[in-house]
């Protein structure tokens, strides 16, 4: 099994637009998803999991959110305590039977859940791949090289940064943004997209 946390510099981002079309795309390539959501807050109003399971044409069991919270808040704020041990047994024995396992967090990398745990703890913990969700307009820089150094200094192996392009001012500030983002991580710049290029790699709008 393989995995992958797909996180971001913070909320309202597009993961979730992300998961989705990379679940998509990992179906057409043959292989078995499961996308889980450890926690959501903001639910029902706020389903990334019936989201993702909508657009990317999985079963109800292949997207599942395992911890709710009808307030739209840090988990730190609505859990106490968050069960992360528990919470890490879960997302393990989901992942058992699939060939990919995407776990979008809630929120940026570093949102707290409580005890000094915190979204990132969740890739260390399940050894998974981080795949870093970036917004790309004014300010991102700043936000992408802070997240991304500190994915580097808590060991996070950082597989990807995945650039949405729907909030670029420009096509030119676009391009910009990516070429620093690539000079400071090498071959991380994976994928760019908005809701034209998600057309255009198949994802089901």
């Amino acid at each position: 099994m393989t995995g992958y946390f797909i996180t971001g510099t913070g909320t309202g981002i597009g993961k979730s637009w992300f998961s989705a079309f990379f679940a998509a795309r990992l179906k057409a390539e043959g292989k078995t998803v499961r996308y889980v959501k450890p926690v959501a807050t903001g639910y029902p109003e706020d389903d990334d999991a019936a989201f993702v399971a909508g657009r990317a044409g999985l079963a109800p069991e292949d997207a599942v959110t395992l911890y709710t919270a009808a307030e739209p808040a840090s988990p730190c704020f609505v859990f106490d305590p968050f069960p992360f041990a528990e919470c890490v047994s879960r997302i393990e024995a989901l992942g058992t039977d699939r060939d990919v396992l995407l776990v979008e967090s809630a929120g940026g990398l570093a949102v707290p859940l409580g005890g000094r745990r915190y979204n990132y703890h969740f890739a260390l913990a399940l050894g998974l791949q981080t795949i870093l969700v970036v917004p790309n307009r004014l300010g991102c820089l700043s936000d992408a090289l802070v997240y991304g150094h500190f994915a580097l200094r808590h060991k996070l192996p950082l597989a990807a940064i995945a650039l949405n392009d729907h909030f670029a001012e420009s096509p030119r500030h676009a391009d910009r943004n990516a070429g620093v983002l690539e000079g400071e991580f090498p071959g991380k710049v994976a994928w760019r997209y908005d809701a034209e290029t998600l057309r255009a790699w198949g994802e089901p709008l």
